[in-house]
């Protein structure tokens, strides 16, 4: 049976090379494992090429003869996986190689034995950890026990010593990730060995033979599986980072960040200097700017890194006023009435009476020239904002505050119409209500409940006569109002002589103030 050459070896090796390249993604999930112990175990074509090796005819090291009688090996690794792209590893190799027994080509000397052992120690990196299929790189080390020995005489006779090689290992293969902790791995490892006697019991020319070289080559064509203890972690990845855009100096922004994959540590730094931890987190800042804040999730995987802006101004503190108050509730036209409040942290304070007039200071001082019911304004202020409160005052004439009742009329029996006396009292009180616009009057009719007829009837139109009069001689409508009581419960026929009660037929003027009228 013909054995493969090395060439189409390579070949195949490249083109895979050149596939995972192109079905390598910029940033797939994580589909290896890092920071874990991992074992291998490793199967291969095995080759040598030497001085045991060399054909004739050629004048230097061919590698391609060692494909001429190959052999097999098998062995094993335990080694330590940094991330997810480079990892060390110790292995043991062990070697059955045909060609160590075939003896020298012109058969001066035959040297048995064929067996080869291997001590290596690997660096091995993958650029596309990311990516199921990647290429990999083996970079490294061995020890190497052959068949090599050293003639040395003793008293008691002679002894052969085993001498041991030593050289550079590297390697080019594809690492295929079949689980998150398993791995195929297929390749082309070689090891040179120096010195040249270590491995065939050779030296370079030895016997006539063409091979000067001063070293031989194991190689190894194959692959094997890689186990890893520990799962791949995926690296975070932040989603959404919320910031507040403002912040008062004296106030305390919350943050938060949103990520995706497996558990991470979260960092911020609030670009002032000091650090906080945490996916929420809340910070203060000590003076005005615009700070740059930066958050870090980080696990076993990688880490990821967002940030955000955030404007520290001084809002200082708006004014604040208490207790505001007027000196009376109620004064006279051309009184006096003083205002006053506390007032805390205002530059400016501004007093509104109501009637046109302002002040720029507490305690306030101000006269009303007209009647009317006025709102006062209070207003402190600064560069934070305002405070306002208001006092209400009811102006008035001073007559016009003292008056607390009027006139009543009474009626004739079962009549609703005014007498000439009536009405002459009903004129004593238009003169004070056109004197003083802010009374309105309650009208309150009665019976004496000797009347015929229906007493509610006779008092409601009683007191309408009274309110049409008011109107007639130029009172508001608005300022009246007309309610018939009924029978008055204090009337007595009994004390009057005539029929009824004169008394309780009657109508009452009842005064008061306008507001809520």
């Amino acid at each position: 049976m013909t054995s493969p050459t090395p060439r189409r070896l390579l070949s195949a090796l490249v083109a895979w090379c050149i596939l995972a390249f192109v079905a390598s993604s910029a940033q797939a999930q994580i589909v290896r494992p890092s920071q874990s112990i991992y074992v291998m175990l490793k199967g291969s074509l095995a080759t040598y090429t030497g001085d045991l090796d060399s054909d004739p005819s050629n004048s230097a090291l061919n590698l391609i003869d060692g494909f001429d009688d190959p052999g097999f090996g098998v062995g094993g690794e335990l080694g330590y996986l940094f991330n997810d792209n480079l990892s060390f590893g110790l292995g043991l190799m062990y070697q059955d190689l045909p060609a160590l027994n075939d003896g020298f080509v012109n058969g001066a000397v035959n040297v048995q034995g064929g067996e080869a052992y291997q001590l290596q120690g690997l660096f091995r990196y993958l650029p596309f950890a990311s990516s199921r299929v990647s290429p990999y790189l083996e970079l490294g080390g061995a020890l190497v026990s052959g068949q090599g020995t050293e003639n040395e005489r003793d008293p008691a006779g002679s002894a052969d010593e085993d001498v041991w090689g030593y050289g550079p290992v590297v390697g080019l293969g594809l690492d295929i990730a079949l689980t998150p902790r398993l791995g195929l791995f297929l390749g082309a490892q070689s090891t040179v060995v120096f010195p040249d006697v270590a491995l065939d019991g050779a030296d370079p020319g030895a016997f006539g033979l063409v091979d000067d070289s001063d070293f031989d080559v194991l190689s190894n064509f194959g692959g094997g599986l890689r186990f890893a203890f520990r799962s791949p972690v995926q690296a975070p990845e932040i989603v959404r980072v919320e910031c507040p855009s403002e912040l008062g100096l004296e106030d305390t922004g919350s943050f938060l960040v949103t990520t995706e994959g497996d558990d991470a540590t979260t960092t911020w730094e609030w670009g002032d200097g000091t650090t906080g931890s945490g996916r929420t987190a809340v910070h203060q800042y000590p003076a005005p700017g615009v700070y740059t804040v930066s958050v870090t999730s980080t696990n076993q995987g990688g880490s990821d890194s967002e940030s955000c802006v955030v404007e520290v101004v001084d809002r200082g503190e708006a004014p604040t006023l208490a207790g505001c108050r007027a000196s009376v509730q109620t004064a006279a036209i051309g009184e006096q009435v003083t205002f006053e409040a506390s007032v805390t942290d205002a530059d400016r304070v501004d007093i509104d009476f109501g009637d046109g007039s302002v002040a720029s200071a507490l305690p306030a001082r101000h006269s009303f020239s007209q009647s009317g019911t006025y709102r006062v304004t209070i207003t402190a202020s600064n560069d934070y904002g305002q405070d306002v409160c208001e006092v209400m005052v009811t102006v008035g004439d001073a007559y016009c505050q003292s008056v607390s009742e009027l006139s009543a009329v009474n009626f004739g029996y079962g009549a609703s119409s005014l007498s000439y006396d009536a009405t002459s009292r009903l004129d004593e009180t238009i003169e004070i209500l056109r004197r003083c616009p802010d009374i309105c009057v309650t009208i309150n009719g009665y019976s004496d409940g000797a009347e015929p007829g229906n007493a509610m009837s006779i008092s409601q139109a009683r007191a309408n006569a009274v309110r049409d009069y008011y109107v007639a001689q130029g009172i508001d409508a608005s300022r009246l109002r007309a309610v018939g009581r009924g029978i008055d419960p204090t009337a007595n026929p009994k004390e009057d002589p005539g029929q009824g009660d004169r008394l309780g037929r009657r109508v009452d003027s009842i005064p008061g103030s306008c507001a809520g009228f």
